[in-house]
């Protein structure tokens, strides 16, 4: 299975929101509430918000036989939004694609990365040597969610 990481790509658009908020709601269900989560992924998606995100976030796509399988934004030094489609984890997609977010970081000579973590994805990034700096309590529509600010020295 060839996982092809590629840049934004309009035509994907709508897929990634709605990977986004599957991913949520099917991955992260262990460690927070179903209230938390639609909190953080609402089910009622405003494609309109996320099509103007991501033009502007240009993340890049992971891509297998022409599927959206996961995506990143990073920026600036900063993993924004890191997610796998469901049915995909545990096949390589994520390496796949934090690899390519390092190798941009790597000749971009930026040093330090950072990103910030769901309780579920938080052993994913310790496994490339992400450090956790804090631990956060984000309020979203009511609801308290605990993720973590990670680091990487990418030296």
């Amino acid at each position: 299975m060839k996982i092809e990481i590629i840049e934004y790509d309009h035509r994907f658009k709508k897929d990634i929101p709605i990977l986004f908020t599957n991913t949520i709601h099917k991955t992260c269900n262990k460690d927070y509430t179903e209230a938390q989560l639609d909190a953080w992924a609402s089910p009622n998606i405003d494609f309109k918000i996320w099509e103007e995100k991501v033009a502007k976030s240009k993340p890049y796509l992971a891509i297998i036989q022409n599927k959206l399988v996961g995506f990143v934004e990073f920026y600036e030094g900063y993993i924004d939004c890191f997610y796998i489609h469901h049915q995909y984890q545990g096949m390589g997609v994520g390496k796949s694609l934090m690899e390519y977010v390092l190798a941009i970081a790597k000749n971009n000579n930026i040093s330090k990365i950072k990103v910030d973590v769901s309780i579920t994805a938080k052993p994913f990034f310790e496994k490339f040597g992400f450090k956790q700096v804090k631990m956060n309590h984000i309020k979203r529509c009511d609801e308290e969610l605990i993720n973590f600010s990670m680091q990487l020295d990418n030296k």
